[in-house]
């Protein structure tokens, strides 16, 4: 413990003994395990309660970002395909379904007998 008077002749500042761990008064009582558990308790209550603060913050920004990227992908489509973007990608996969539907109905002979005159012109004589 420090003395009473410092080295300038001086009393000692109440903080610079409280910074230096010694209580602040010569009578002042050492804190018990129950007070240190229960500050100790408190500090982790108060860093939980500020991660919690941090995790909402971030779902809010993960939020934000996921809007703005729809709001994005959606203006790209009216720029590409014009007015009613997703009415004409539904036809175009309608289209796209029925065509493949037709296809498969087809006999295989004829789309090959079709094919077969097509390779013996590509082939190199």
């Amino acid at each position: 413990m420090q003395s009473s008077i410092n080295r300038h002749g001086l009393a000692p500042d109440p903080d610079e003994l409280i910074a230096e761990g010694d209580p602040p008064f010569a009578d002042a009582a050492e804190q018990t395990a129950r007070e240190k558990a229960d500050e100790s308790l408190n500090a982790l209550q108060h860093e939980v309660r500020l991660l919690n603060a941090r995790i909402g913050a971030l779902r809010e920004d993960a939020e934000a970002a996921l809007k703005a990227k729809a709001t994005s992908v959606d203006a790209s489509a009216h720029v590409q395909l014009g007015e009613y973007p997703w009415l004409k990608l539904i036809a175009a996969i309608g289209a796209t379904f029925i065509a493949a539907r037709l296809v498969r109905r087809l006999p295989l002979g004829a789309m090959l007998a079709g094919f077969a005159g097509r390779f013996s012109e590509a082939r190199p004589r």
